[in-house]
């Protein structure tokens, strides 16, 4: 056990409660924290929440981690009766991301848990019903993993949009221009594959396949896109640096239009009462209409 555990008066607490179970202190800016074995993860959380000594009878707050070679779920908890807190951190590993339910012990636990597991792919065994929260079913991939299709459109947009308006304003130098121009290519890739996990979401749905069919269908797309690309010859050279970021710049323009539509379309949809798939159909009549329309 780490010396600097002694630290936080829990910890010392839960050392001298539970000494056959192994766990790590972790020291961070806000709650004490400890790291534990998803085997251990039962027996400890229920004598955090059961032992009168800790009480842990509030569960804040359940987020899940990406940290790329495994996923973790942390757990805040709080004792109103002792006014102490706690981090539990279990390690998750990506070929078996199963943890067991907390449902039993907070009940907050449930949509954290629907939650956690429809943005990181988390399952969380014997939780009643882990059915999307946000998403529709059988998305197919995960938005808050740092692997899925989208994630480089979320990492560098932002940074990617500021920078793109000054260059086109100063005229920066080629060392520059070259960076923009790769992230514009990954940025074109991520949206070829939404629109390879798009076709065959609809295709997997019209052969009326299940949603884990239709996950695998989807990741079977996804796989041959990039055997494919693999094996395409070298792009050919890029229009002159002149033209490229203002050409660059009208794509900008016309997806940020594009998103105004969609959030515009839903907020319509919902005010509605329209039912998911309603609202989805309504959002790409949206869409249909702006392209018509020339936008």
């Amino acid at each position: 056990m780490p010396q600097d555990a002694g630290q936080a008066p829990v910890v010392e607490r839960l050392r001298a409660i539970l000494p056959q179970v192994p766990w790590e202190f972790v020291a961070t800016p806000n709650d004490p924290a400890i790291v534990v074995r998803r085997e251990d993860l039962p027996h400890l959380m229920q004598t955090l929440k059961e032992h009168p000594d800790l009480a842990f009878d509030y569960l804040r707050c359940l987020s899940g981690v990406d940290h790329i070679d495994q996923l973790e779920v942390v757990y805040h908890l709080r004792s109103f009766r002792h006014g102490h807190t706690l981090a539990v951190k279990v390690p998750v590993p990506l070929e078996d991301p199963h943890v067991p339910t907390m449902t039993h012990l907070w009940q907050a636990a449930n949509w954290h848990e629907r939650e956690t597991h429809e943005m990181f792919g988390i399952v969380f065994d014997g939780h009643p019903d882990l059915r999307p929260l946000l998403l529709e079913e059988g998305l197919g991939y995960h938005p808050l993993r740092k692997s899925h299709p989208l994630a480089e459109i979320e990492e560098w947009q932002e940074d990617f949009l500021e920078r793109e308006e000054a260059l086109v304003a100063a005229s920066a130098p080629p060392g520059a221009r070259a960076e923009e121009d790769e992230r514009a290519k990954k940025i074109a890739l991520a949206q070829k594959k939404a629109e390879v996990m798009k076709r065959a979401r609809e295709e997997a749905r019209a052969k009326g396949l299940t949603g884990e069919e239709e996950r695998k269908y989807v990741q079977e797309a996804l796989r041959r896109f990039e055997a494919e690309l693999g094996q395409e010859a070298p792009p050919k050279e890029a229009p002159s640096a002149k033209a490229a970021p203002a050409d660059r710049a009208a794509k900008i323009a016309l997806a940020q239009k594009k998103a105004e539509v969609i959030k515009r379309a839903r907020e319509e949809a919902r005010a509605k009462g329209l039912t998911g798939e309603e609202e989805r159909k309504y959002v790409q009549e949206a869409l249909r209409r702006l392209e018509q329309e020339g936008g």
